[in-house]
């Protein structure tokens, strides 16, 4: 009897396992797609797995416990992030897409609805505008977080689009919603299933000769891209930039890259009223390599000498000291005739008679011509670390922790999510060829070894309503 029953417990405790194993592969690993949430004129897509990313939120909680210590501001920190607060149904994964011909900044997401009156609650309570719409949609907008919804039955549209652009949105769930024009799920299979926290799909362009694929990971103190791409030949070209190891912002790229692109015909009334002359004559001589360094923002005192006069008539000498903060930069762009455009930018009085671009109000900016470059420098380094770099078609690097206290309200002041970035230490962006393939990378690295989870528990930067 005694062994019978040491079988049959052998038996539940075996079932037990099998089950929590079964529980635990349905709760962390399973997933479903669904494919009817991306149309079909997608041209890029940001896969995100969402149970990937909480899997890693809880194996990092298991590890570092002491960067997780929840407390009641943390847990409503969670909330945000628990999209049932907001009637909203969570799937394993969140495909937000971009449309062709449509603004770079401008992305889509599509959801289901799973609680109507946990939605409507928080429409109201956030003050959306809600509007009734033809074929049985409605849309919901509000100006503050620059969010429009377009609701169909249980389905949902949410865009960052703005409300004179509506049509858009209204087409894009007309699409989605009533004509079930999906994408071919075979395009984007390589974004699903994997290891990634977010997979991004890219269509083939006026860039790549192939669709592109980019993986972005979770690790400890850093999250990084990468990926390989197949840009088309006149793309391809490598270049050695001007570097300098400990400068506040580098950038590189070939301007050919920029040249025809949307983003640039699109907003050319406006670059050209900041930059003060039509940015055409530079595009006319065929402007190839550019750069830029800002080494650092350098602190200026200036003193300024008056008198007063005390009771007997007798000179008081007053000095005020006043502190200014200017940008030290060096802007190169090299073109065919470099020397023309120089020239057209005196006809423009945008380079006065001491060689200074008087469009750029922050600091004094010399102007001249290098190695057939125009250059623009401003408080010029007089121990500069200047080194050519490894060849490569472009980069951007930007070190954060170069940023003194004092510079952060400034950026913060244009939107207050960029205090985000104070915990980070650096962001790096290369392109590179290796092997006749052109490599994509790049990682944000958390500053004095803080690991990620606790950078994220302490700033719940996303403005949510």
């Amino acid at each position: 009897m005694k062994s019978l029953n040491r079988y049959f417990s052998k038996i539940a405790i075996l079932l037990i396992a099998i089950g929590s194993m079964a529980f635990l592969y349905w709760f962390g690993y399973h997933k479903n797609f669904n494919q009817g949430c991306i149309p079909k004129n997608a041209d890029g897509i940001a896969m995100i797995d969402i149970k990937n990313i909480r899997n890693f939120f809880i194996f990092s909680c298991i590890k570092n416990p002491s960067d997780c210590q929840w407390n009641s501001t943390d847990t409503e920190f969670r909330k945000r992030f628990e999209l049932s607060n907001y009637g909203i149904k969570t799937p394993d994964y969140l495909a937000f897409f971009h449309i062709e011909n449509q603004p770079i900044f401008q992305w889509f997401v599509s959801a289901e609805i799973e609680n109507e009156t946990a939605f409507e609650k928080v429409m109201v309570k956030s003050h959306f505008r809600k509007i009734a719409l033809q074929n049985g949609m409605t849309s919901y907008y509000s100006n503050s977080f620059n969010l429009l919804f377009i609701k169909y039955s249980n389905q949902i549209l949410v865009s960052n689009i703005s409300e004179k652009q509506k049509n858009i949105a209204v087409k894009v769930a007309d699409d989605l919603f009533l004509k079930k024009l999906f994408l071919d799920a075979k395009k984007i299979e390589k974004t699903i299933s994997t290891q990634n926290a977010v997979t991004f799909w890219i269509k083939k362009n006026s860039f790549l000769e192939n669709d592109g694929i980019l993986n972005l990971k979770l690790e400890d103190q850093e999250i990084t891209i990468d990926g390989q791409l197949q840009f088309r030949s006149k793309y391809k070209k490598e270049t050695q930039f001007l570097q300098n190891p400990n400068a506040l912002l580098s950038l590189g790229f070939d301007f050919e890259m920029i040249r025809n692109q949307s983003i640039t015909k699109l907003n050319s009334d406006k670059i050209n009223k900041i930059i003060g002359f039509n940015l055409d004559s530079i595009f006319a001589n065929n402007p190839t390599k550019t750069e830029l360094l800002l080494n650092e923002i350098v602190e200026k005192k200036d003193s300024a000498i008056s008198y007063d006069y005390d009771d007997d008539f007798n000179p008081i000498k007053k000095v005020v000291v006043h502190t200014t903060r200017e940008p030290s930069f060096y802007f190169s762009i090299l073109t065919k005739n470099s020397k023309k455009a120089y020239n057209y930018l005196k006809t423009q009085n945008a380079i006065d008679n001491r060689d200074v671009f008087v469009n750029f109000p922050l600091a004094t900016t010399k102007t001249s011509i290098r190695n057939n470059a125009l250059t623009l420098e401003a408080n010029s380094l007089k121990n500069s670390d200047f080194q050519p770099s490894i060849p490569k078609i472009g980069y951007l690097k930007v070190r954060f922790n170069k940023l003194q206290p004092k510079d952060w309200p400034y950026i913060i002041a244009k939107n207050k999510n960029f205090e985000f970035l104070k915990s980070f230490e650096s962001f790096e962006v290369e392109l590179s060829q290796e092997n006749k393939f052109d490599l994509f990378r790049a990682s944000l690295k958390t500053r004095d070894g803080k690991s990620l989870i606790m950078v994220i528990n302490k700033y719940p930067f996303f403005k949510t309503f």
